[in-house]
Parts: C-alpha cells; sequence; structure tokens
C-alpha cells in the first residue's frame, strides 16, 4: 500500500461464505493506528473450488486512510465475522507493507 493513494484492497477467506447472515468488519491495524472496515465499505462475492467456497471480500481506503499507516511498520490485516446466532470467528492476521508517496498530500481532481 502506498501512502495517500485510494488502493482497492483484495482479501481472500478460504471455505466460508460471507455473504449471508454474517456482519463482517476487515481491521487494519499499525501500532496504535486502527480503521475498521464493514458494511458497505465491503464488497463480498464468493467462488469455488470444486466443493468448497471461498468469500472474496474488496474495500477502498481513501487518501486520507492510507495517509495514517507509517511507511516504517507494516499494516496488520484480520478479518473478523459474526452470525445472527453470536458465533464469531476471525482469520489470522496478515501484513503488508507501507510504502512512501513522493506527493504526500491529498489531492482532487482539477487541482
Amino acid at each position: 500500500m502506498i501512502n495517500y493513494t485510494t488502493p482497492a484492497i483484495p482479501l481472500i477467506v478460504e471455505d466460508r461464505d460471507l455473504t449471508q447472515g454474517q456482519d463482517v468488519y476487515v481491521s487494519f491495524e499499525q501500532g496504535p493506528t486502527e480503521l475498521t472496515k464493514t458494511g458497505t465499505d465491503l464488497t463480498i462475492t464468493t467462488s469455488s473450488r470444486g466443493t468448497i467456497t471461498d468469500s472474496n471480500i474488496v474495500l477502498v481506503l481513501t487518501q486520507e486512510e492510507t495517509a495514517m499507516f507509517n511507511m516504517k511498520q507494516a499494516v496488520s490485516i484480520q478479518v473478523n465475522w459474526i452470525s445472527a446466532s453470536g458465533v464469531r470467528e476471525a482469520t489470522e492476521q496478515k501484513r503488508i507493507s507501507v510504502f512512501r508517496n513522493l506527493l504526500d498530500k491529498v489531492i482532487a481532481y482539477g487541482d
């Protein structure tokens, strides 16, 4: 991930269908900096591998959100979900690198 960009972050949760009956949360953490995306922030679809169904999650971060993270340390990402019956599960944490943007400010089209 590069600071001050708007990346689409793709995630796969293997062997789980999170498209129905689940509230899904994707959390980013780097030291004291935390960000969680949920609900309409997430696009969740499924794909099949034989008899196994995986969930594909895509979310987009804003320029302000990617700017929150320091490029000297990796960001941890984890997916949590909870069913209507209260059963909560989570993935293992994964880490992604953060890279510096030479144009380190928020920009808009037409600036």
